[in-house]
């Protein structure tokens, strides 16, 4: 039974600290996944309006351009000469008109996207099309002046990018973690069955074994009779007792005191 009683305490030890520590690493994943996001806006490079701005793109792939219009520029990279922050009104996105040159100076085309949207951390952006960078290096965006407050164009990927698969981990740990604390919860919080004491056996009242079966009436009391009833027997009157016959007695000898007294 203590051993039982431990194995018991174990399970339900063991539950909670599963439960516990998949929680712990759900949080951990999913702001990891919120602060990718941060990292993966704060990182676009950003060209101001009216300006030709100069971007080194590292790797090759397919960019997303926005319009930023809430954020901060980091160092810029050209002759261009802007107050480092810019705050429009997120509803007035401006048609802008924007030219990316590779490095050999020829064109790239701007293809059109499904819109994308972020606010996080300080940017506020939507997306106006994409581009296919296809060698690395410096590359020169010329973007339109446009009038009214001040804006951006960002580049760079998607702002998700490596958000879902973190998401989508702290989500499976936490289910996890839940299905398989809450079963060894159970399992120790169950208690073993209780086995029932052996029924004594029956005995009747008084002792011994009844004469008939439980339930039957008891039979009226016998008088003794083993046959069929009939007449009730007469009993004939006493009769007198009669003197029995003198015994005889022998020739010559007198008679014994205890015999009967001779005839009259």
């Amino acid at each position: 039974m203590t051993e039982r009683a431990g194995r018991r305490g174990w399970m339900l030890a063991l539950g909670v600290l599963v439960i516990v520590g998949a929680l712990g690493v759900a949080i951990a994943m999913w702001t990891a996944g919120t602060n990718r996001e941060a990292d993966n806006v704060a990182g676009f490079a950003r060209a101001p309006v009216g300006c030709d701005t100069t971007l080194d793109f590292e790797s090759t792939g397919t960019f997303l351009l926005y319009v930023e219009t809430t954020g901060r520029f980091g160092e810029l990279a050209g002759a261009c000469d802007v107050p480092p922050q810019y705050d429009r009104n997120a509803d007035d996105v401006p048609v802008v008109e924007v030219t990316l040159r590779d490095p050999d100076g020829d064109v790239i085309d701007l293809d059109e996207s499904s819109a994308v949207d972020y606010d996080i951390d300080g940017f506020v952006g939507t997306s106006i099309g994409e581009v296919q960078i296809e060698s690395e290096g410096d590359h020169v965006l010329t973007v339109a002046p446009v009038g009214g407050d001040t804006f951006a164009v960002a580049v760079g990927r998607p702002p998700d990018q490596g958000v879902v698969l973190l998401r989508g981990g702290a989500l499976a740990a936490a289910i996890g973690g839940l299905l398989l604390g809450g079963l060894l919860l159970v399992l120790g919080s169950r208690r073993p069955p209780v086995t029932p004491a052996p029924a004594a056996p029956w005995t009747p009242d008084g002792g011994g074994w009844p004469s008939s079966p439980p339930g039957f009436p008891v039979p009226p009391p016998t008088t003794g009779a083993t046959g069929p009833a009939g007449p009730p027997i007469t009993p004939r009157p006493p009769s007198s007792p009669s003197a029995p016959p003198a015994a005889p007695t022998p020739q010559g000898l007198p008679p014994s005191p205890w015999g009967p007294p001779p005839a009259q």
